[in-house]
């Protein structure tokens, strides 16, 4: 049976944010952004034209974890699949927290041509599982320090209005 697919219409229609990029790890630049889906857009405030020549540094900021980056190249060095969580940013600076996996897609000789990333918002799920936790133990670190930078943000749009 033959099909007959536009990928990009799948892509585009896909809940989950997807992002393309070059397979340049080492530098300064790190890999370029060549492709992202509207749920990607959506989720980060973006638009396609913003990210010319823009690399996923982008979306880092002061509480994105640099060991979750550093394990994310390894993997991809290594050429594994990645998941992983950390915080990210928004166009607005607001901070979320995205799960997502990350892997290469081979061409010709097994030589990765590109990296797909698979993004998802989870902060308001893991909200919840942390509120959770804050009432079994009222002084949980981690999840303290989770709302502490929702707060943060929250501190630093009231002073700035």
């Amino acid at each position: 049976m033959q099909l007959k697919f536009d990928w990009l219409i799948v892509l585009e229609n896909l809940q989950r944010g997807i992002m393309v990029t070059d397979t340049t790890l080492e530098g300064p630049a790190g890999p370029r952004i060549i492709y992202v889906n509207r749920a990607w857009l959506k989720m980060t405030g973006y638009s396609r034209d913003e990210l010319a020549g823009k690399t996923p540094r982008i979306l880092q900021g002061k509480h994105t974890d640099r060991a979750v980056l550093s394990s994310l190249k390894q993997k991809l060095l290594n050429r594994e699949l990645f998941h992983g969580q950390t915080w990210n940013y928004r166009k607005s600076g607001e901070p979320f927290l995205m799960n997502w996996y990350c892997y290469a897609i081979y061409g010709e000789r097994s030589k990765p041509i590109y990296y797909v990333a698979e993004q998802e918002d989870v902060t308001e799920l893991e909200g919840l599982r942390m509120k959770q936790r804050l009432l079994v133990n009222p002084v949980d670190a981690e999840a303290l320090a989770f709302f502490s930078v929702l707060e943060e943000w929250k501190t630093s749009r009231k002073t700035t209005r």
